[in-house]
């Protein structure tokens, strides 16, 4: 089983936002998957999303995160969005993604 501590291994995030024990419930969220050149590659199901995401340190935090909004704050899934687009200044395009949209 990959460990939250491996995927972040090259951060400096701390993982004090989070219990142990939602931690331990989502490496048990974990999939792995083997690329084409036979690495063990992490992925977990966006709750939001519903489809599998690679789990890099940023989209662990995400996930983590999303989580929380749901069990600890009582949001709904229909309230949340994730990489959605922003519109920064006068641009007239989407040119920066929001992680979380509640």
């Amino acid at each position: 089983m990959i460990t939250l501590a491996e995927i972040l291994k090259d951060s400096d995030y701390k993982q004090t936002q989070f219990d142990l024990s939602q931690i331990h419930e989502f490496e048990q969220k974990i999939i792995t998957r083997t690329d084409k050149n036979g690495k063990t590659v992490p992925y977990i199901e966006c709750a939001i999303r519903k489809k599998e995401i690679k789990l890099t340190p940023e989209e662990v935090i995400r996930q983590l995160y999303v989580e929380k909004l749901i069990t600890e704050y009582g949001y709904s899934k229909e309230q949340i969005d994730v990489e959605v687009g922003v519109q920064m200044g006068r641009a007239t395009e989407h040119d920066k993604r929001a992680d979380i949209v509640v």
